[in-house]
């Protein structure tokens, strides 16, 4: 079936005018024929979504598959189905994204040297994100840090890797992706 196809055998009405009827199909015909379509012929877009306030995510890293997960009190990255809260409202505060815990209600943000930590009860300035779309797919996470952004990434902190905001040279961050939950 060709969609849009206008008849090509004209109406007539009694003064002799042209009439063309176009079908239209319905809505969920295009939205299925778009799911296959690609313009630039490479891979279907993946099921990250853009982040946006009001909405819920679970957001999980490119490279490893793992998701930011809220676990005894400490974030981690951790396997999907494991234990611990997975899903983070996103909220907007001063034009500020900001991710709230479920579970516990506490936001996402960093403590005095740096590391991710869930245990402001408010979005305040240490709980500030910036999300940057790469050109490769994914996104970057940014907080702030006076009048910088830094990357969310991982420190090596007394042997042990820790989810951190790092400097821009350090490394290239993790690159995320934000499943929408609801």
């Amino acid at each position: 079936m060709v969609l849009n196809q206008v008849d090509p055998k004209p109406m007539s009405d009694p003064d002799n005018s042209t009439v063309y009827i176009a079908t239209t199909p319905p809505d969920n015909t295009t939205a299925d024929l778009l799911d296959d379509y690609d313009p630039f012929g490479g891979a279907k877009p993946n099921s990250s979504s853009v982040p946006w306030p009001g909405s819920t995510f679970i957001i999980r890293s490119v490279s490893s598959g793992y998701v930011l997960t809220l676990l005894d009190g400490q974030v981690a990255l951790a396997q999907p189905g494991g234990p611990g809260s997975i899903h983070w409202a996103c909220v907007e505060t001063k034009g500020w994204l900001g991710f709230r815990n479920i579970a516990s209600g506490r936001f996402l943000g960093h403590n005095i040297v740096g590391n991710l930590c869930c245990l402001a009860e408010h979005h305040k300035g240490w709980e500030n994100f910036c999300v940057r779309i790469r050109p490769e797919g994914g996104y970057v996470l940014l907080m702030t840090h006076f009048e910088r952004l830094w990357l969310v990434g991982i420190k090596v902190e007394q042997g042990v890797e820790k989810l951190a905001k790092i400097e821009n040279g350090e490394s290239n961050g993790i690159v995320w992706e934000f499943v929408k939950v609801y």
